[in-house]
């Protein structure tokens, strides 16, 4: 059996971290932040961080039940190198908001998710625009709420050694789409791709004739620019905006279909049952 390759590590790289999104609780994220994403990326090659963030004070999404007062100064904590701090309000009218309504609710919640993706492409397209301004080949995009379970290192020396486009995704949580917590990419196409698919989302509602769904739009996004991809273990975990940290299912796809499927069929005998009960 052959040896793993080592680290790269040179001068010569040129990595840009990207931050998009809002903090929610920076600072018990940013232990895995530094440990996981900013050491082994320094250890690499010349970092620069990028962030757009929402100006925000408070958050209150009644699908996940996260309601709680969001620290306007947190995101200092970060050090970025270039940062934009944007108001919410109006950013999703601006996007096109009432025009995606027209193709369809995926979430069944009144458009609220409808509007919080919009929110979030936004962010990650004006993030994305100051790194290719800025000339960088090589991006991660990270959100900051997450906690980071695993060493961005061997995914980024990966990435490195590349010489065609590509992006590294989690294979975790795909939603019959591609995972867009977070990703590493290699090449121009790839990160524009990635990072500005805002840009091609009512092509893709036209297109596929499907309400506008983010894990979707991202394996699309990436197909219509013809961008490899390959699914990386690497884990996270959402922080609420109170602490908590959200339970993941990091089970590859086919298991997680599997069990969601079994699942489906325990709750359909169970109804059965409970109807044979009642009319007996």
């Amino acid at each position: 059996m052959s040896a793993p390759p080592s680290p790269v590590s040179s001068s010569d790289h040129r990595i840009a971290i990207c931050f998009f999104g809002i903090t929610r609780a920076l600072h018990q994220t940013l232990p895995s932040i530094e440990t996981h994403i900013f050491a082994p990326a320094r250890a690499m090659g010349q970092t620069e961080i990028f962030a757009h963030l929402y100006d925000q004070r408070e958050i209150h999404n009644p699908r996940s039940g996260e309601t709680g007062r969001l620290d306007p100064e947190e995101y200092k904590l970060l050090g970025a190198d270039w940062v934009r701090r944007e108001p919410p309000d109006g950013i999703a009218e601006a996007a096109g908001y009432d025009a995606f309504k027209t193709y369809g609710d995926t979430w069944d919640d009144e458009f609220r998710s409808l509007r919080n993706v919009l929110l979030q492409m936004h962010s990650l397209d004006s993030v994305t625009t100051a790194v290719l301004e800025a000339g960088h080949e090589v991006c991660l995009f990270c959100r900051p709420d997450l906690r980071y379970h695993d060493s961005f290192a061997p995914a980024l020396s990966e990435l490195l050694r590349r010489s065609a486009p590509v992006a590294l995704i989690p294979r975790w949580q795909a939603w019959f789409g591609r995972n867009d917590r977070f990703a590493l990419l290699s090449g121009r196409d790839a990160i524009a791709a990635y990072g500005q698919r805002l840009r091609v989302a009512r092509r893709f509602c036209e297109t596929t004739g499907q309400p506008l769904h983010g894990e979707r739009l991202l394996d699309w996004a990436l197909k219509d620019a013809g961008i490899p991809v390959r699914g990386i273990g690497v884990r996270a975990s959402r922080v609420r905006a109170n602490g908590v940290e959200k339970d993941e299912d990091f089970d590859h796809p086919v298991v997680a279909s599997i069990k969601r499927r079994w699942e489906r069929e325990r709750n359909r005998f169970a109804r059965r049952g409970k109807s044979r009960d009642a009319t007996r």
